[in-house]
């Protein structure tokens, strides 16, 4: 398995955890992915343990569109002015929604930057939302390689729509 592979199965791993359900950011914090080797296997009885079952596979198929659907979606909490921050409350609950907090956190770092520390990096730059804004989009790596030790940041665009991306923008740079 090579390099690309491994963050490739890291980065859909993070994905499926945040979309898992209502965990507070303490908890999405509390879960780290393991340190795999290439050379690691595992056995074929624990692989067949972890496979679902039919009725969950179908269950599994019909929430994992609904829920990349809804996340497409503006958020009822977040409606409102593009401008405006949104609360605290608002703006954790659209980071969940997105799978935001499956990398990130307010004010210390998970696997992405604290957010307070992007805040914080980015204060009176006049061009910053814009940059971060697209960033998120379409994500990258290199900006904050001393602190993710190179981890890049996925794309979030189209799974997150545009308006959403520019909502949790404006949260994060207001913090």
């Amino acid at each position: 398995m090579n390099m690309n592979q491994s963050w490739l199965i890291i980065a859909v791993a993070v994905l499926i955890l945040s979309a898992c359900g209502n965990k507070s950011e303490e908890e999405a914090s509390a879960v780290k992915a393991p340190a795999l080797a290439a050379e690691q296997k595992t056995p074929a009885i624990a692989v067949q343990a972890m496979q679902p079952s039919a009725p969950e596979k179908t269950a599994q198929a019909v929430a994992l569109p609904a829920a990349a659907e809804a996340m497409k979606k503006p958020s009822k909490a977040s409606a409102g002015l593009k401008d405006k921050p949104l609360s605290r409350e608002e703006g954790m609950n659209l980071a969940k929604q997105s799978g935001c907090l499956a990398c990130h956190k307010i004010e210390t770092k998970l696997v992405g930057p604290a957010w307070s520390d992007v805040s914080k990096r980015y204060k009176g730059d006049a061009g910053a939302r814009a940059r971060l804004v697209e960033k998120v989009k379409k994500g990258g790596k290199g900006n904050w390689a001393e602190v993710t030790g190179g981890v890049p940041m996925p794309p979030n665009s189209p799974r997150v729509s545009d308006e959403n991306i520019e909502k949790l923008v404006v949260f994060v740079l207001s913090l």
